[in-house]
């Protein structure tokens, strides 16, 4: 018992003299630009593009060439068929298949754009 309080009690000294060597914790550069909600991007003086990401434990620094985007083609698991003057959609999603159809002179850009690619994927199979 002795000895748990005093590791404790060392511990706790320790944590109060703050980080070892006087490091002072990563902060995100005053220019760097944000990319998306908790990701800003900055360029440090060696030319070296760095990202930085707040996190609930602080924040982390990689090198943008290590950081390889996770977002997929918009649209790239989405198919479309025709039904009538609507158009019929399906997408993968993590509770199974999302399925919905839209009035053809209602489609946003990117049921346009997954509408005028499976057209131009079905015309280049039938020939």
């Amino acid at each position: 018992m002795k000895t748990f309080l005093m590791i404790l009690i060392s511990m706790t000294a320790l944590r109060a003299a703050g980080p070892a060597g006087g490091n002072s914790p990563l902060a995100i550069p005053a220019d760097a630009a944000l990319v998306e909600s908790n990701l800003y991007r900055s360029t440090d003086a060696q030319g070296i593009t760095w990202v930085y990401r707040r996190t609930p434990f602080g924040v982390t620094r990689a090198a943008a060439k290590l950081v390889a985007s996770p977002r997929l083609d918009a649209g790239s698991n989405v198919k479309a068929w025709d039904d009538g003057d609507s158009v019929r959609f399906e997408r993968p999603g993590p509770f199974g298949v999302y399925r919905w159809r839209t009035r053809k002179t209602d489609l946003d850009a990117l049921e346009q754009a997954v509408w005028t690619r499976q057209q131009t994927l079905t015309a280049g199979g039938q020939r």
